[in-house]
């Protein structure tokens, strides 16, 4: 990986990990992972299928949740939201192309469940290492804005 920020002792965000990178999860004290990509992206040297099979085959917990140009929808964020939660206190890798979406998502869920508003959350994102821009600050600010209601 070249790009890895840890927001916190447990919860590090990456840009897409080599095979190599994949086999050292688990020594590296990982216990579960998150893909933010979807199948076809460039630079995806392993289909998710493939990554989640040889991660749960290493005994890592593994969550994929493709992420495109499409808002954050109120399933996705609880599926990561309740991944984190059963991974609370262990190491988690939230990963995607080039680290971007890792962070924007991290900073959605930061925000959620500290009460961050949408006007602060991007600030105080970036005071901890998530740094957010474009069309994924746009996704984060709006789904503060406007969270989806239950049906």
């Amino acid at each position: 990986m070249n790009f890895v920020r840890a927001i916190t002792p447990t919860l590090v965000i990456a840009d897409q990990p080599t095979e190599a990178d994949l086999e050292n999860l688990k020594a590296e004290g990982y216990v579960g992972v998150v893909n933010l990509r979807q199948d076809g992206e460039p630079e995806q040297p392993i289909r998710t299928a493939p990554e989640g099979q040889f991660l749960t085959e290493q005994g890592i917990d593994y969550l994929h949740l493709p992420i495109g140009g499409a808002p954050f929808s109120q399933e996705g964020v609880a599926a990561f939201a309740s991944f984190l939660e059963k991974h609370e206190g262990e190491k988690v890798l939230v990963h995607c192309r080039k680290g971007g979406r890792a962070a924007a998502v991290v900073l959605l869920q930061t925000g959620l469940a500290n009460g961050w508003t949408a006007e602060n959350a991007v600030e105080q994102g970036r005071a901890i290492g998530l740094d957010v821009d474009g069309g994924l600050r746009l996704m984060v600010e709006h789904y503060l804005r406007n969270p989806p209601q239950p049906v």
